[in-house]
């Protein structure tokens, strides 16, 4: 079974105009259990940091997500094994 209902990745240009990824995923894991499965995927190595939120879409069964930011020189490609997350 899929860990996340949805992810979600975009650019976002800081004020110097450094291009840094963040991606946003609705899950109802834990924070330890999200940040393990990234260790599986290769992937925890490459996070900047990791913040919890709430959304108002409880009625899915998805109530809660993650926002990662990644480290700077993180691309598109780093982050294909998001796809089995």
């Amino acid at each position: 079974m899929s860990l996340a209902s949805e992810v979600t990745t975009s650019q976002e240009a800081n004020g110097d105009g450094a291009v840094r990824l963040r991606t946003r995923v609705r899950t109802n894991a834990s924070e330890g259990r999200f940040k393990r499965r990234l260790a599986e995927l290769g992937l925890l190595d490459r996070v900047e940091t990791v913040e919890h939120y709430t959304t108002n879409w409880h009625w899915t069964g998805c109530g809660q997500g993650f926002g990662i930011l990644w480290r700077d020189g993180t691309t598109f490609e780093d982050l294909l094994p998001l796809a089995r997350l």
